[in-house]
């Protein structure tokens, strides 16, 4: 009887421990497809029918190449001379997507500098932080012609 009991106890437990196993190995799968979907989009993606290694420091971009690109859903912006491709990081800005859009298509280096969407020149206001300054690399796509 005491066997029967045992092998009863020994077969839930086995089938909870085969469940639970099941439920982190599909959460490690999801959470590495969302992850290489981000990565996906810095780059560009499909939209841009580029894949990563494509997508190199010596890509050159026009004034108008960024002008293209100027909505939330597909948004460039030029800081400094470089281009980025900033269209993943909507919803995830500290400032709201409202600060982001309206520099899209556009030269955002004073904007940025100065954390000032609608900034034209230098002004008074502080610069992004080094932790911004190095998350910006991630969305790095060329540099301006």
């Amino acid at each position: 009887m005491r066997i029967l009991v045992y092998n009863k106890i020994m077969k839930k437990l086995s089938t909870i421990s085969l469940f639970i196993f099941a439920v982190i190995v599909i959460a490690i799968l999801t959470a590495g497809l969302v992850f290489y979907q981000n990565k996906k989009d810095i780059t560009g993606g499909d939209t841009q029918n580029q894949n990563a290694n494509q997508v190199t420091s010596s890509q050159k971009f026009s004034l108008e190449d960024v002008a293209k690109h100027s909505t939330e859903g597909d948004c460039w912006i030029i800081i400094e001379g470089k281009v980025y491709n900033i269209t993943s990081y909507f919803g995830k800005h500290p400032g709201g997507n409202d600060t982001m859009s309206a520099t899209c298509g556009k030269d955002a280096t004073n904007a940025y500098k100065t954390r000032d969407s609608y900034a034209t020149s230098s002004g008074s206001k502080t610069e992004h932080s080094k932790r911004a300054q190095n998350l910006l690399d991630n969305y790095y796509i060329g540099n301006l012609q």
